[in-house]
């Protein structure tokens, strides 16, 4: 069998992995358009501040590749996908194949500014490449703005804020990090951060236009007018599904490639497509979207190499969980956190600097927030996939940490499958 996959982050190397578990013979063949090996995307805020080098963010070492039979094909982009040929034409090569992965992950959205495209100090932050030409462009005398207070845009500034005179991060939400903290949790974060990293932030807010010198961002100006210098121009709105290849090739595209929620598989039936450009069924409300999160797409590239090896690995649950720290800040959250409807409740339990907001739905915990509050979030994330009936528990969940709220058994089940954050 020949295995070709296209990218090489979290849900291609899973796939690749998962396809020589289950075949120890079959050609891998994982293409990438990026000129590195593959590498942890999270770390690469790390690597930007200094507390990771370079070699530190690779996921195996090169060697592992040729003694696991993987070729990796670096710095190619594939341009077309012939699937009644079974090929892919990537470079000047043209591959076949008898099963394809598309694990092209997402790419920046930039949105509509005056005078931005071409700068050349207007980039991105999300990949390595981009880390590391920010790395070499900034230093103490560089004024950076982030345009962007979410997941990717904050990982950035604090990045920036360890090395630059100042930073600046604009959001056009009434607060930071929106997908992940509700407004009450995102003030005493903003607050925070403001302290320890001295950023600056501009909530509310766009930016309309940049002022420039030849080739170079001088300034930018904000939807109410005002004008910030800016020697560095972080793009850090947000992310969309890379789908080019797979709406070229005739698959099924609506906001990200349509797979089939268990195998992962794409309407051709030699396709499957995982990661950040797959659409998952999130377990918790039922909704199709993208969740484009490290643990979702390895668990979608491990379904998707077993399914096409010959295995039976299938997705039994999607839903999003994040865990992450700014300045030392810990921060984690799962399931539905934004929520509307008048079905779910909430409880909020503050003391000192740590904050737990749970969100239910009936006697259902399907959502949490939790700051300086991780010991219980295992238990917490265990009771949400499993859908669990409080009503069976013994004492109050929202307390101190307490794996015995359960009953004897129920406890040491649910303590061993529990997800150590």
């Amino acid at each position: 069998m020949k295995y070709i996959i296209i990218g090489a982050s979290a849900a291609g190397l899973a796939c690749a992995e998962q396809i020589r578990k289950e075949d120890k013979n079959g050609e891998i063949t994982v293409i990438t358009k990026e000129k590195y090996l593959p590498y942890s995307r999270p770390s690469i805020s790390y690597f930007l501040k200094g507390a990771v080098k370079e070699s530190g963010i690779y996921l195996r070492k090169s060697s592992y590749y040729e003694a696991s039979g993987i070729d990796i094909v670096t710095g190619t982009q594939v341009r077309s996908i012939d699937r009644k040929a079974k090929t892919v034409k990537a470079g000047r090569k043209t591959y076949s194949y008898d099963k394809l992965c598309l694990c092209t992950g997402s790419k920046p959205f930039i949105p509509p500014m005056e005078n931005v495209s071409g700068k050349i100090n207007a980039l991105t932050f999300l990949d390595l490449e981009s880390a590391g030409i920010i790395k070499k462009t900034a230093d103490k005398k560089t004024r950076a703005v982030v345009i962007g207070g979410g997941l990717i845009g904050m990982k950035a500034a604090e990045g920036l804020s360890k090395i630059c005179r100042s930073v600046d991060v604009v959001e056009l939400s009434p607060r930071i990090l929106p997908s992940i903290l509700d407004e009450k949790s995102a003030k005493s974060v903003k607050k925070y951060i403001e302290e320890k990293g001295h950023i600056k932030f501009h909530l509310g807010q766009t930016v309309t236009r940049a002022g420039s010198e030849g080739n170079r961002i001088t300034s930018v100006t904000l939807k109410d007018g005002k004008e910030l210098p800016c020697d560095l121009l972080i793009l850090a709105v947000g992310v969309r599904p890379e789908t080019e290849l797979a709406e070229k090739a005739g698959l099924e595209v609506n906001r990200g490639i349509v797979t089939d929620p268990g195998t992962m598989q794409t309407s051709d039936e030699n396709i499957y497509a995982a990661g950040d450009c797959a659409v998952s069924v999130d377990m918790l409300d039922g909704s199709r979207r993208v969740i484009a999160l490290w643990p979702n797409a390895v668990n979608q590239g491990i379904a998707a190499g077993s399914q096409m090896s010959g295995g039976d690995i299938r997705i039994t649950s999607s839903y999003p969980v994040n865990a992450i720290d700014f300045y030392g800040l810990r921060i984690c959250t799962c399931g539905l956190i934004n929520v509307q409807d008048k079905k779910y409740t909430d409880k909020i339990i503050r003391s000192g600097s740590s904050y737990k907001r749970l969100i239910f739905e009936g006697s259902r915990l399907v959502g949490y927030v939790l700051i300086n509050s991780s010991a219980n979030a295992g238990i917490y994330t265990s009771l949400i996939e499993t859908k669990t009936d409080l009503k069976t528990l013994e004492g109050d969940l929202s307390g101190t940490p307490d794996p015995f709220i359960f009953g004897k058994a129920e406890r040491n089940k649910r303590m061993k499958g529990a997800l150590d954050l």
